[in-house]
C-alpha cells in the first residue's frame, strides 16, 4: 500500500484517488484499514465516508466490480465457470453462482449461452484503397443532411452520378463520449476510376480529399431508421469482436449506405458499418 492521500486535497479528488487504486489492485485483498490510510480518513471515518460518496459499502463496491469484470470474461472470453469464479475471489462453483445469480438474474452458463447464441453476424471482407472526395460536418450528427447535399451537389457538377456512385459517411466521434456540437462527420463519394482525387477550386471550403486505407474490415449491415443505428454499434463493438480478440485501426467508422434513403422506408433501409482492423 502506497502512503496515504494528504488531507488538504478535497474529499472528492481523494475519493477518486482510492477508487481508481481500488481498480487497479482489484485482485488483491481488501484491507480496510490500509484503504483508510490510503483515502486520507481515519478507519473511523472511511466507511461510513465511503458508503455516502460512493453509495455502497468498501466490500459491496469490491465484489460488484469483481462480478462485472467476471461477467465480461464469461462473455467475452474462453475461460471456464470454474476459473472465472476463482478469478472473482470464490472458493466455490456455488458461491459464484449464487452471487452472479443475485446480480444478474441467471446463473453464468446461462448467461454465457445466451449471448453466445445471441452474438450478431458479422463478416470479414477485404478492400483496396480507395480515394474518397468529401464534405466535412461538425455538430450534432442530425445534421449531417447539409453534408450530404453539399456532397452530392459537387459530385454531380463533377459528372459522377451518371451511374450509381459508392457513398459512405466517416464517422469520428462517439456521441456518447463527444459534445454533440463538437462530433466530427464527412459525407464521402469514391472518386470514380480515371478521375482525379482533388478538391475543385469551385467546391466549398468544406470539401476535403481523403485516403481509405486498403486492409481488412469487420462489418455488420443495420437494417433500419439511423435513430436506432446505435444498437448495431452496440453489437459489432461491444460484442461481436471482443471475443475474437483483434485490434482495431485508430480511425473512423465508416457508414456505407447500401439503399436510397429517397425511396427506401426508414426501417428497411440498410446501412453497412465498417471499421478497418489492424
Amino acid at each position: 500500500m502506497t502512503d496515504s492521500t494528504p488531507r488538504h486535497i478535497p474529499w472528492v479528488e481523494r475519493m477518486l484517488r482510492t477508487l481508481d487504486h481500488i481498480h487497479a489492485h482489484l485482485d488483491a485483498e481488501v484491507n480496510p484499514a490500509e484503504l483508510a490510510r490510503y483515502a486520507g480518513f481515519s478507519p473511523h471515518h472511511f466507511h461510513r465516508v465511503f458508503r455516502g460518496m460512493v453509495g455502497e459499502s468498501v466490500m459491496g463496491y469490491v465484489r460488484r466490480l469483481r462480478l462485472e469484470r467476471a461477467a465480461l470474461r464469461l462473455k467475452h472470453g474462453e475461460a471456464s465457470v470454474s476459473a472465472v469464479a476463482i478469478d472473482a475471489g470464490y472458493g466455490s462453483h456455488e458461491a459464484f453462482t449464487r452471487a452472479f445469480r443475485d446480480r444478474f438474474g441467471v446463473v453464468p452458463s446461462a448467461f454465457r449461452d445466451t449471448d453466445i447464441a445471441s452474438e450478431p453476424p458479422i463478416r470479414l471482407m477485404r478492400e483496396p484503397e480507395r480515394q474518397l472526395l468529401a464534405a466535412r460536418h461538425i455538430g450534432a450528427y442530425e445534421g449531417v443532411g447539409a453534408a450530404w447535399e453539399t456532397l452530392i451537389g459537387v459530385a454531380g457538377r463533377l459528372g459522377w452520378l451518371a451511374t450509381p456512385p459508392i457513398t459512405m459517411g466517416l464517422v469520428y466521434d462517439d456521441p456518447d463520449i463527444t459534445e454533440a456540437a463538437q462530433c466530427r462527420y464527412e459525407a464521402a463519394i469514391v472518386v470514380p476510376d480515371g478521375q482525379p482525387a482533388v478538391v475543385p477550386e469551385w467546391a466549398p471550403p468544406t470539401m476535403i480529399v481523403r485516403t481509405l486505407p486498403a486492409g481488412t474490415w469487420a462489418c455488420l449491415v443495420h437494417v433500419g431508421g439511423y435513430d436506432s443505428i446505435q444498437s448495431t454499434y452496440d453489437a459489432l463493438l461491444g460484442q461481436a469482436l471482443p471475443r475474437r480478440g483483434i485490434e482495431l485501426a485508430d480511425e473512423p467508422t465508416v457508414e456505407v449506405t447500401l439503399d436510397d434513403p429517397r425511396t427506401t422506408p426508414p426501417d428497411r433501409l440498410r446501412t453497412d458499418i465498417r471499421v478497418r482492423l489492424t
